[in-house]
Protein backbone atom coordinates (compact mmCIF):
# COMPACT_ATOMS: atom_id res chain seq x y z
CA UNK A 1 0.00 0.00 0.00
CA UNK A 2 2.90 2.72 1.13
CA UNK A 3 4.94 1.85 -2.82
CA UNK A 4 1.19 2.66 -4.25
CA UNK A 5 1.15 6.31 -1.99
CA UNK A 6 4.53 6.91 -3.22
CA UNK A 7 4.12 6.38 -6.50
CA UNK A 8 0.41 9.07 -6.63
CA UNK A 9 2.62 11.34 -5.01
CA UNK A 10 5.46 11.20 -7.56
CA UNK A 11 2.93 11.38 -10.31
CA UNK A 12 1.44 14.28 -8.78
CA UNK A 13 4.73 16.03 -8.25
CA UNK A 14 5.67 15.24 -11.91
CA UNK A 15 2.55 16.61 -12.90
CA UNK A 16 2.39 19.75 -11.40
CA UNK A 17 6.14 20.77 -12.57
CA UNK A 18 4.78 19.73 -16.42
CA UNK A 19 2.25 22.12 -16.04
CA UNK A 20 4.06 25.14 -13.94
CA UNK A 21 6.47 24.64 -17.01
CA UNK A 22 3.99 25.84 -19.51
CA UNK A 23 2.47 28.45 -17.51
CA UNK A 24 3.72 32.36 -18.99
CA UNK A 25 5.23 34.99 -16.83
CA UNK A 26 4.76 38.86 -17.01
CA UNK A 27 7.74 40.57 -17.67
CA UNK A 28 8.79 44.26 -18.65
CA UNK A 29 9.37 43.81 -22.49
CA UNK A 30 12.97 43.99 -23.19
CA UNK A 31 13.87 48.09 -22.73
CA UNK A 32 11.12 48.83 -20.03
CA UNK A 33 13.17 47.72 -17.15
CA UNK A 34 15.92 50.25 -16.02
CA UNK A 35 17.92 49.96 -13.08
CA UNK A 36 17.68 52.90 -10.34
CA UNK A 37 21.12 54.96 -9.51
CA UNK A 38 21.61 56.76 -6.69
CA UNK A 39 22.88 60.41 -7.26
CA UNK A 40 24.60 62.74 -5.07
CA UNK A 41 26.27 59.90 -2.79
CA UNK A 42 22.79 59.06 -1.83
CA UNK A 43 22.12 55.39 -0.25
CA UNK A 44 20.24 52.93 -2.14
CA UNK A 45 19.37 51.56 -5.70
CA UNK A 46 16.47 49.86 -6.95
CA UNK A 47 14.75 48.60 -10.20
CA UNK A 48 11.70 49.56 -12.56
CA UNK A 49 9.78 47.83 -14.96
CA UNK A 50 7.32 49.19 -17.23
CA UNK A 51 4.67 47.04 -18.95
CA UNK A 52 2.22 48.87 -21.32
CA UNK A 53 -0.64 46.25 -21.12
CA UNK A 54 -3.61 47.22 -23.14
CA UNK A 55 -5.59 49.98 -24.10
CA UNK A 56 -9.58 50.06 -24.84
CA UNK A 57 -10.79 48.82 -27.98
CA UNK A 58 -11.06 52.71 -29.39
CA UNK A 59 -7.58 54.14 -29.21
CA UNK A 60 -8.80 56.15 -26.24
CA UNK A 61 -6.94 55.14 -23.14
CA UNK A 62 -2.87 53.93 -22.15
CA UNK A 63 -2.80 51.76 -19.76
CA UNK A 64 0.53 50.55 -18.17
CA UNK A 65 1.78 48.77 -15.53
CA UNK A 66 4.55 50.15 -13.25
CA UNK A 67 6.38 48.19 -10.17
CA UNK A 68 9.41 50.01 -8.47
CA UNK A 69 11.37 48.71 -5.85
CA UNK A 70 13.99 49.97 -3.68
CA UNK A 71 16.61 48.44 -1.68
CA UNK A 72 20.04 49.35 0.16
CA UNK A 73 18.62 52.91 1.13
CA UNK A 74 17.62 54.01 4.85
CA UNK A 75 15.31 52.33 6.68
CA UNK A 76 11.05 53.85 7.20
CA UNK A 77 12.25 56.66 4.15
CA UNK A 78 8.96 57.16 1.63
CA UNK A 79 10.01 57.71 -1.27
CA UNK A 80 7.50 59.66 -4.07
CA UNK A 81 7.78 58.01 -7.62
CA UNK A 82 7.45 60.53 -10.68
CA UNK A 83 7.56 59.04 -14.09
CA UNK A 84 8.75 62.07 -16.72
CA UNK A 85 7.50 61.68 -20.32
CA UNK A 86 9.44 62.62 -23.34
CA UNK A 87 8.64 63.54 -27.22
CA UNK A 88 10.20 62.55 -29.75
CA UNK A 89 11.11 59.16 -28.75
CA UNK A 90 14.72 59.09 -29.60
CA UNK A 91 16.09 57.60 -26.13
CA UNK A 92 17.49 60.91 -25.09
CA UNK A 93 14.86 61.91 -21.94
CA UNK A 94 14.71 65.62 -21.46
CA UNK A 95 11.96 65.78 -18.98
CA UNK A 96 11.07 69.04 -20.89
CA UNK A 97 7.41 68.19 -20.55
CA UNK A 98 7.35 67.97 -16.37
CA UNK A 99 6.74 64.83 -14.67
CA UNK A 100 3.51 63.41 -13.34
CA UNK A 101 3.82 61.61 -9.48
CA UNK A 102 2.78 58.10 -9.37
CA UNK A 103 2.59 57.47 -5.84
CA UNK A 104 4.75 56.30 -2.58
CA UNK A 105 6.36 53.89 -1.30
CA UNK A 106 8.25 53.27 2.25
CA UNK A 107 11.54 51.53 3.22
CA UNK A 108 10.88 48.84 5.91
CA UNK A 109 13.79 48.45 8.47
CA UNK A 110 16.14 46.74 6.42
CA UNK A 111 16.15 49.66 3.96
CA UNK A 112 13.92 47.75 0.93
CA UNK A 113 10.52 48.50 -0.69
CA UNK A 114 8.62 48.22 -3.44
CA UNK A 115 5.45 49.31 -5.30
CA UNK A 116 2.95 48.85 -8.12
CA UNK A 117 0.93 51.58 -10.19
CA UNK A 118 -1.54 51.26 -12.82
CA UNK A 119 -1.19 54.29 -15.55
CA UNK A 120 -4.53 54.78 -17.05
CA UNK A 121 -4.12 57.94 -19.05
CA UNK A 122 -6.53 59.32 -22.09
CA UNK A 123 -4.30 59.06 -25.10
CA UNK A 124 -4.05 60.77 -28.72
CA UNK A 125 -1.56 58.05 -29.36
CA UNK A 126 -2.19 55.03 -31.42
CA UNK A 127 -0.56 51.49 -31.84
CA UNK A 128 2.32 51.76 -32.86
CA UNK A 129 2.94 55.37 -31.45
CA UNK A 130 6.21 55.37 -29.09
CA UNK A 131 7.20 58.65 -26.52
CA UNK A 132 10.71 58.14 -24.11
CA UNK A 133 10.12 57.54 -20.60
CA UNK A 134 12.11 57.74 -17.25
CA UNK A 135 11.45 57.85 -13.49
CA UNK A 136 12.64 59.63 -10.61
CA UNK A 137 12.50 58.03 -7.20
CA UNK A 138 12.84 60.73 -4.19
CA UNK A 139 13.13 60.04 -0.69
CA UNK A 140 12.17 62.39 2.39
CA UNK A 141 15.65 61.84 3.31
CA UNK A 142 17.27 63.56 0.53
CA UNK A 143 18.19 60.28 -1.41
CA UNK A 144 17.40 60.87 -5.60
CA UNK A 145 17.35 57.61 -7.45
CA UNK A 146 17.13 57.94 -11.17
CA UNK A 147 16.15 55.70 -14.25
CA UNK A 148 17.59 54.94 -17.55
CA UNK A 149 15.33 56.38 -20.56
CA UNK A 150 13.01 53.91 -22.13
CA UNK A 151 11.69 54.01 -24.90
CA UNK A 152 7.52 52.60 -24.80
CA UNK A 153 5.49 51.44 -27.76
CA UNK A 154 2.09 52.30 -27.34
CA UNK A 155 -0.48 48.43 -27.47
Amino acid sequence: MKPLRVTCCLMVLLLSLVVFAFVGVAHAEPGLQSDLTAINGAQGTGHVDVSPTADDQHDTVFIAQVTVNVQGARPNTTFTVTRFVDQPPDGVCTETGGGLTLGTLTTSQGGAGASHFVRNSPSSAHRGDQFDLDFHVVGDDGTVLLSGCMTVTVK
